[in-house]
């Protein structure tokens, strides 16, 4: 059954937006409702007057609808729907949501009626919410600097007449500016700026912490000293955005630039509200992070130099997790081997195996922590002197999930302890030396010296005391001479 072309029309008409009609080449409206004129900006006698005005108002990435509209001679009283996206008189870009037939009645000639309805708002929600996602998405991979440029850009694609730039904020100072395509010599000039109540939009949003809006960069006192280099690269209106972590600091600014005076409407100020607070948890996350990584890498860098190292046991997998410290100091290399709790018990002393092995077995079944010495044995045979830390991971149940624990190679500390206590044997024997070996003749030579005070001179055999007493004397300086010489020896590091 045809369809009525004054009921098609109706229909059209009650789904509310721009009704049109047009030739079947769509090169020729010839009528359009007043809403037209809502949606590009443009007036009822442009759209009517203007050969090819429809598609000369297509974005250049939609044409193909062209063609597909055309196709449509070939299903007459059929509706069809389209979304595609046009160019305002300002240069917005405006999507349209447009319902077609083509009437095609006997004794008429052939036309194409709709009805068009702009969606713009709904599609960048749905544009937004891609960029954003893809933001979170590209996050780990990229760096900083990158993931920015690379969400502006598509902020840019959404607003073609908006410029926008990211300014991160420092001691008092914008620097480290991000713009897809404001002029790099702009960017250049502001770049360390300081920032204060007439410093432009940027300066002031970051000092004030307040969103600042200027419609007029041409008329407005907060950028007076800044108009001049500012109007030379076409920029007349900027508003700016402080972005502020949830401390209180003000970390970046967003700006939108425009090249001509203009006012944000309700829905850019929401978009630059939805922009400031992705770019809050983007920049507070980074941060976080780099200061994860620092404390990290300072972490390593202390347990290297303090030789000492840690790991996590995943019992039920056997999986142990070495920290590169702890490598190092089983002179092991993390790619060449797997730690393993059997492989740990290979690498301890023998004559160590047995007692460690009972101290794990001890606090896996009674779950206190427990502290130890141990002895392992590096692959090129050295000997080194662990203090070690064990403690049990539970889940609420306290059922064992695992063992967490460290190690302190202490082995320089046990080797000078051994040192000290060799050195301590030395001493022992010299004093042994000089209790015994040196009392001796000292003994005699003194009870030589009584006998001689004591005896009457007429009694005394003078030449065979003075032989007791020299011979005891010669036996002294040859014991005081050992006791030198293994003092010198124990100086030396000998002995």
């Amino acid at each position: 059954m045809k369809n009525n072309p004054g009921q098609l029309m109706a229909f059209l008409q009650s789904k509310g937006g721009c009704v049109w009609e047009a030739d079947v080449d769509m090169k020729q409206l010839n009528f359009i409702s007043d809403q037209g004129m809502h949606i590009l900006g443009f007036s009822k006698e442009k759209w009517i007057e203007t050969p090819d005005f429809w598609e000369s108002r297509i974005h250049p990435d939609d044409i193909e609808v062209v063609s597909q509209y055309r196709d449509l001679y070939n299903s007459p009283g059929k509706i069809h729907s389209f979304e595609y996206r046009m160019i305002s008189v300002d240069g917005d870009i405006k999507w349209i949501k447009d319902s077609v037939a083509l009437i095609n009645e006997s004794g008429f000639q052939p036309i194409f009626c709709g009805v068009m309805t702009e969606t713009t708002d709904f599609k960048r929600l749905i544009e937004m919410e891609k960029l954003e996602k893809n933001v979170f998405r590209l996050d780990i991979n990229y760096s900083l600097n990158d993931l920015l440029l690379n969400y502006l850009t598509g902020l840019e694609e959404l607003f073609p007449q908006m410029q926008c730039s990211i300014l991160k904020v420092k001691n008092g100072h914008l620097y480290d500016g991000i713009a897809p395509s404001l002029p790099a010599a702009y960017m250049a000039a502001i770049e360390n700026q300081l920032i204060g109540e007439n410093a432009g939009s940027c300066g002031t949003a970051a000092v004030l912490k307040q969103q600042i809006i200027v419609t007029d960069i041409s008329t407005d006192p907060k950028w007076v000293d800044y108009r001049e280099f500012t109007l030379i690269h076409g920029l007349r209106a900027c508003w700016s955005n402080p972005v502020i972590s949830t401390e209180g600091e003000v970390m970046a600014t967003l700006a939108m630039y425009y090249g001509e005076p203009k006012a944000p409407t309700e829905d850019e100020l929401q978009v630059m509200e939805r922009v400031t607070a992705l770019l809050q948890i983007v920049l507070e996350n980074r941060q976080k992070t780099e200061i994860i990584s620092e404390t990290n890498l300072l972490m390593l860098q202390s347990q290297d130099l303090a030789h000492f190292g840690n790991w996590n046991w995943d019992i039920g997998h056997n999986i142990v997790t070495w920290s590169p410290s702890l490598y190092k100091i089983y002179g092991l290399n993390p790619s060449e081997f797997k730690a393993t709790f059997e492989g740990y018990l290979e690498l301890l002393h023998p004559e160590d195996r047995t007692r460690v092995t009972e101290i794990i077995q001890n606090v896996l079944s009674t779950g206190k922590d427990t502290e130890f010495e141990e002895r392992i044995v590096q692959p090129n045979g050295e000997v080194r002197y662990l203090r070690s830390w064990a403690k049990i991971k539970s889940d609420q149940n306290g059922e064992v999930l695992g063992m967490i624990g460290a190690c302190l190679d202490n082995t320089e500390e046990v080797r000078n302890m051994m040192s000290i206590e060799q050195q301590n044997k030395q001493f022992k024997d010299i004093a042994w030396l000089q209790s015994h070996i040196i009392r001796a003749p000292l003994a005699r030579i003194m009870g030589l010296i009584n006998l001689i005070k004591n005896t009457p001179p007429e009694e005394l055999l003078q030449s065979e005391l003075l032989d007791y007493l020299s011979n005891s004397a010669h036996e002294l300086d040859d014991q005081i001479r050992i006791i030198s010489q293994k003092t010198e020896l124990k100086d030396r590091g000998g002995l």
